[in-house]
């Protein structure tokens, strides 16, 4: 019977287990992604990606995020709608994936509460937008 008390901590480890938390976002990523297009920087649709943790995350369009798996890897993830759990996220949001897979029509981002569907995922030319990120740092300037 003592194994009974173990079950609900094991159901909460495991499903922590799915979802990844970050929230290292820079202050020159905050203030830059504001105004940056990340359709610019598409290089082409992906059915999935390699998934152990999450970098950083942005979110400047409605049913879309971007995320960072390392600094110089960065995926468009387009949502099924609207996913409003990501104005109220504070910082952090998770996502589904599977034997460290992300899959689109799958997985799921998790923000302020929401299961906000995949629909397609698209890959970013990160290099780019790391260059153009420098490029206000070092000039003053402001990009779009």
């Amino acid at each position: 019977m003592g194994h009974v008390r173990w079950i609900p901590f094991l159901m909460a480890v495991a499903l922590a287990a799915c979802t990844q938390q970050p929230a290292r976002q820079s202050p020159e990523h905050a203030s830059s992604s504001r105004t940056l297009d990340y359709g610019k920087y598409v290089q082409g649709t992906v059915p999935w990606f390699n998934f152990t943790s999450l970098y950083s995350w942005d979110s400047n369009q409605l049913g879309y995020v971007v995320v960072w798996t390392s600094p110089v890897q960065a995926y468009r993830l387009q949502l099924v709608g609207p996913c409003l759990g990501l104005q109220t996220a504070a910082g952090m949001i998770g996502l589904t994936s599977q034997d460290g897979l992300v899959n689109s029509n799958r997985d799921a981002v998790i923000a302020g509460g929401d299961r906000c569907g995949i629909m397609r995922i698209e890959r970013l030319d990160a290099k780019a937008i790391r260059a153009l990120r420098a490029e206000p740092k070092a000039s003053g300037e402001k990009h779009d």
